[in-house]
């Protein structure tokens, strides 16, 4: 997608209390409206096809803006590159500066990304919450055009690869399965719950399914859950309180009697030194704790999913998760939006495709916005914010309640 000198290389945005909406060439920076739904219609706008000439995108956004806003006049301003030639519109403080190869979308003056205005992180495209935006365009200055085709060398166009077939590719290690898992954020809408899973799941299992609502269970406590006061629940039935049959791992133990891997020389749990020993195979212990922003800890003895409405990636009653269900005004997180797997002695993320994203914070280096599916192993210490707006965070110790054997 070109702009005026170039195409669009990066985006980068400090987090604020507006909304910036956008990919590639299009991009929306606009007061919180407060409405999921009405972010919904703007994204797809965005993200949609050219619009007619009869009915330009302006037009498009400005018609939902307003009804979204009862006629009042929103902070605004919408940048579109789409057509070679930057377009722009803004509204009340929203305000747009261009610097060169910069576009400087801001809610407030001065339009533009300084240190003291926090830091910006880099967006491929998405919904965040933000105060400001720098939208980059690739310079081609030096390049006349000639023998180009949409910025391609003439050399790359010309290249032709070696004759006959092409090699046969090594059968992986482990091969992919045929069909997406059940709950896979590819083949998911995570809008809305997959009724055909739930089905799944309540004839598999349906005195899960019979369990009382989602509540929340006191940090270190084995009482029945209660009602938190932000209205996030933690449903933990009570037939979660072991580890699943069956997970094994190789551990030695450490002079305070806890387990840990036998690739460590010291413990993980105190960080005292582990003495030399063969290995043992024994059921896995809890791997520690995933403190959330109320103070409760959530242990590591299984799965975990995080969302506005989670619901079990499998359908196995044996694999049943934690389900960390975040309050409904927290518009930005998905309702399918984290997962938390242990794989050995590993605790590993993925970000379900979520609208809002998730970022990876390790102490000491900069914030990484997490690729979708991918997976991150995690370290103690290491932190996990969802949408920009809920923060949980990986410990192991005394201190959260799991650290026997």
């Amino acid at each position: 997608m070109r702009g005026e000198d170039g195409v669009v290389e990066e985006t980068r945005y400090v987090a604020g209390d507006g909304v910036l909406l956008g990919a590639g060439s299009r991009w929306l920076l606009l007061t919180d409206p407060g409405d999921e739904r009405v972010l919904d219609e703007l994204w797809s706008m965005l993200q949609g096809p050219p619009p007619p000439a009869s009915r330009p995108l302006t037009e498009r956004v400005m018609e939902i803006v307003d009804r979204a806003f009862d006629g009042e006049v929103p902070d605004l301003v919408l940048l579109d590159l789409t057509s070679g030639s930057p377009v722009s519109t803004s509204r009340g403080a929203g305000r747009l500066r261009v610097e060169g190869q910069r576009h400087h979308l801001s809610l407030s003056e001065p339009a533009v990304i300084t240190p003291a205005a926090g830091p910006a992180r880099r967006l491929l495209g998405g919904v965040v919450p933000a105060r400001s935006a720098e939208v980059s365009l690739r310079s081609a200055a030096g390049n006349d055009g000639a023998g180009l085709i949409d910025g391609i060398p003439q050399e790359i166009l010309a290249a032709k690869g070696p004759a006959g077939p092409p090699p046969r590719r090594p059968r992986p290690a482990t091969p992919r399965p045929a069909t997406p898992r059940p709950g896979d954020s590819v083949a998911r809408d995570t809008t809305e719950p997959d009724p055909a899973l739930m089905a799944r799941i309540a004839d598999a299992a349906p005195a899960l399914v019979e369990q009382q609502p989602p509540t929340r269970v006191p940090a270190g406590s084995d009482q029945a859950p209660a009602e938190d006061h932000d209205g996030s629940t933690v449903f933990r039935p009570e037939h979660l309180t072991a580890a699943p049959a069956g997970e094994t791992v190789q551990a030695v133990w450490c002079p305070q009697g806890h387990l840990t891997r036998p690739t460590s020389a010291l413990c993980r749990v105190c960080r005292t030194q582990v003495a030399p020993q063969h290995p043992q195979r024994v059921p896995r212990p809890a791997l520690g704790g995933l403190r959330l922003p109320t103070g409760e800890v959530v242990p590591l003895d299984r799965s975990v999913v995080l969302g506005r409405r989670p619901q079990p990636m499998s359908t196995s009653p044996a694999d049943w998760p934690h389900l960390v269900t975040l309050p409904a005004e927290h518009t930005f997180v998905s309702r399918m939006h984290l997962h938390l797997s242990l794989e050995g002695w590993d605790v590993v993320a993925r970000d379900l495709g979520s609208r809002g994203g998730t970022t990876l914070k390790v102490p000491g280096q900069a914030p990484v916005r997490m690729v979708q599916d991918h997976p991150y192993v995690l370290e103690p210490g290491h932190a996990l914010d969802l949408a920009d707006t809920y923060e949980v965070r990986f410990e192991v110790g005394p201190e959260v309640g799991v650290s026997g054997p």
